[in-house]
């Protein structure tokens, strides 16, 4: 059987068979091992992509659990600030109204010495200049043309080294106390909203 083999395989014949069954069984090695390679390749890849994931997620929530956090903090503080506001603003607006209730008492009667008796106020003469200059100080602007008026008491805004800035304006001492209370009331409310504002930027 052997002499008939080599008579049908002459020896190149049987090395190229040789070779070429190694050369089949090397590629088929190959493609097993690449396939075996890739999928484990493809595992690690799919796995260390779902723990990036998982990762990234968890980052996220964290993240998102401290910006809740920080959030409800600023609105608690927020509130804090707006509830002491309120409460200092209403003690403003009750100061104001107890001293209304004094303007009548402390405007139209006087003592002239410890022990006597009350008097009348004098006449007090506010001139058209004190009011405009009251008002120019103050930062109120001048009326614009046209709103000229007749009454000296109603033109606080005489031009000055005229007759008119010496007319009587008609403002009493009550209405400047009064004033003098709107005004401080608004400048306190303001000034208490600022450092509300500033308290409030500190705690952030």
């Amino acid at each position: 059987m052997d002499a008939l083999e080599r008579l049908v395989w002459p020896l190149p014949a049987r090395l190229a068979a040789v070779g070429l069954a190694c050369a089949l069984s090397a590629a088929a090695a190959g493609s097993i091992a690449y396939g075996f390679g890739f999928r484990y390749a493809d595992s690690l890849g799919k796995t260390e992509l779902a723990t990036l994931k998982a990762e990234h997620s968890d980052q996220a929530r964290a993240a998102e659990s401290a910006n809740r956090v920080q959030l409800l903090q600023q609105v608690t503080r927020a509130n804090e600030t707006e509830a002491l506001l309120l409460d200092v603003m209403a003690r403003h607006a009750e100061e104001k109204r107890q001293l209304q209730e004094r303007i009548p008492h402390v405007t139209t009667q006087y003592r002239p010495t410890p022990g006597a008796a009350a008097q009348p106020i004098p006449r007090c003469v506010f001139t058209a200049g004190w009011l405009r200059d009251f008002n120019t100080a103050l930062g109120v602007p001048a009326p614009g043309a046209g709103t000229a008026t007749t009454q000296p008491a109603q033109a606080p805004w005489a031009t000055p080294g005229t007759d008119a800035e010496l007319l009587e304006s008609g403002v009493t001492p009550a209405d400047i106390l009064a004033y003098a209370q709107d005004y401080g009331l608004w400048v306190r409310n303001n000034l208490a909203q600022l450092n509300g504002l500033l308290d409030l930027q500190k705690k952030d």
